[in-house]
């Protein structure tokens, strides 16, 4: 298991609680900007932050790409959107990220998500957070292991079965939750809905909770 554009002006969606000036020290905000300072691109990554580092930007012009941005400081998330168009078309852009807290440090949980024609493609990272930076940190070290089975709500359809199955993280606004959604590789979706499956009956998501004194998800 486990897997020029268009510069829009940010919508900024002030909530209750949010900070508009400078971040919190365990923000995923700034957890953000640090994440984007060591950031380095899959190859043929079409996102967003993707195209920041192409185009050597800094964090104010990397955060002018995402038209819409919601960032709850009372809550430690955001989640940010926006699109860019290339020559292969328009990529549309999805940044998520939480942070939970552990003492005078916070584990950032952060997503990002890049669909161009219907294909969508996405990567999470975690590291901790605190006055001095950001640590990378092993996804094996924070989230308690999840099998394959786990995603199944009963028997598999002939399609999934010896499929390994990609995951999604989708940090929470709940502060302690992490949704995790199974992600069947695209070939496989595909024969699977040839075949009649119905992968949204068989397949569900996963809650994991933080743990603080643990400094991980468990169920």
């Amino acid at each position: 298991m486990r897997p020029h554009a268009l510069a829009l002006l940010p919508v900024l969606l002030a909530l209750p609680g949010t900070a508009a000036a400078q971040p919190g020290a365990l923000s995923p905000a700034r957890g953000a900007q640090l994440f984007v300072q060591s950031f380095q691109p899959l190859p043929g990554e079409t996102s967003l932050l993707a195209l920041a580092r192409r185009e050597r930007l800094d964090w104010t012009a990397t955060q002018n790409l995402f038209a819409t941005q919601v960032t709850d400081e009372e809550h430690s998330f955001l989640d940010w959107r926006g699109s860019s168009v290339e020559a292969g078309g328009r990529t549309f852009t999805t940044l998520r990220a939480a942070a939970y807290p552990q003492g005078n440090r916070a584990l950032l949980v952060l997503n990002r998500e890049w669909c161009r024609a219907g294909s969508c493609q996405q990567r999470t990272a975690f590291g901790w957070v605190d006055a001095r930076g950001l640590r990378p940190v092993p996804e094996a070290d924070v989230i308690q292991l999840i099998r394959d089975a786990d995603f199944l709500v009963g028997p598999p359809p002939a399609c999934l079965r010896g499929v390994s199955l990609g995951v999604q993280y989708l940090p929470s606004r709940q502060r302690a939750g992490l949704t995790i959604l199974p992600v069947v590789p695209d070939p496989v979706r595909r024969t699977c809905e040839a075949a009649g499956a119905n992968l949204t009956a068989a397949l569900r998501a996963l809650q994991l909770n933080w743990v603080p004194g643990a400094g991980k998800f468990r169920w």
